[in-house]
């Protein structure tokens, strides 16, 4: 085993009972021999997944505890090459959904996305019980928020505005927490879902949502239960936080700059909280989009 652990090259060879073997070493109690165990299972990148699985099973409270380790940075390694190649796709419009659930598991590598949207298609077929979409955009935007501030109890985080949770959605889902950009993302993907033209408006300092139709305009405070504001609501607190009325501030965001100011956000806590590894991960991320 200690010529394996030299060459992990020969890993490739190894059987089934030896790489349980190797696994079962990470309860050693040599911290030489755990660091190069750990080393070779991180070398062998995807290939170690289902040795490491396997070890999660085990009877062996320091080797589920390692595997578990090992396996998240595996993933984490995975996540931040995947987002890494949807920001170096062209273009504004990229897929918001999907890049938003790209970024959540750069933080949370073992994350079970399909439950997340699963949950975010019952609060839409909630809505569905209750309203035609179709038939009243209104009446469906009130539906909207009588199903996740009532009944799922969706609020913002007023209390710890700069938690980082605040930014990844699965952690806004599992808590019903958020601040105006997260909880306007769950907003928009109910929204989406229920085919109304809903988009995110980055004013400064406050994100909020639009719903345009030939008709009318509403704008949305997803971080304040909904509230509908009109055009001169806007205005109004624009001029409050010492910015002047422009046109732009009211206008839809595109994907990209959503995701960029999402970043953003983390890199400002990030920074505050002295979290520096994390802060350099998320401005990689700011580059790459920003290119």
């Amino acid at each position: 085993m200690k010529a394996l652990l030299a060459n992990p090259m020969e890993l490739t060879s190894l059987s089934g009972k030896d790489k349980a073997a190797l696994v079962r070493l990470l309860s050693d109690p040599d911290p030489r021999v755990l660091h190069a165990v750990r080393q070779t299972l991180v070398n062998c990148g995807p290939e170690a997944r289902p040795w490491l699985k396997a070890g999660l099973g085990s009877g062996d409270r320091l080797v589920r505890k390692h595997s578990w380790a090992i396996l998240a940075q595996l993933e984490r390694s995975e996540a931040d090459r995947e987002f890494i190649a949807f920001c170096n796709r062209g273009g504004e419009q990229l897929n918001l959904e999907k890049g938003v659930w790209l970024l959540t598991r750069t933080a949370y590598p073992i994350l079970d996305r399909e439950s997340y949207e699963a949950q975010i298609d019952e609060f839409a077929a909630s809505v569905r019980k209750v309203c035609d979409p179709a038939q009243s955009q209104p009446a469906a935007l009130m539906a909207v928020n009588r199903v996740l501030y009532r009944k799922e109890h969706f609020r913002g985080d007023k209390a710890n505005y700069y938690d980082p949770q605040n930014s990844y959605l699965n952690r806004v889902i599992d808590r019903r927490l958020g601040n105006p950009l997260s909880l306007s993302l769950v907003y928009l993907f109910v929204a989406r879902r229920l085919g109304l033209p809903v988009t995110g408006v980055g004013m400064p300092g406050h994100f909020i949502l639009r719903l345009q139709s030939p008709a009318f305009t509403i704008y949305i405070d997803a971080f304040n239960g909904g509230n509908f504001l009109t055009h001169s609501d806007c205005a109004t607190r624009l001029k409050r936080c010492g910015y002047g009325i422009d046109a732009g501030f009211l206008s839809a965001t595109t994907p990209r700059r959503t995701l960029m100011r999402i970043c953003s956000n983390l890199h400002q806590i990030y920074q505050k909280s002295r979290h520096l590894k994390e802060r350099d991960r998320v401005q990689r991320y700011l580059i790459k989009l920003a290119c």
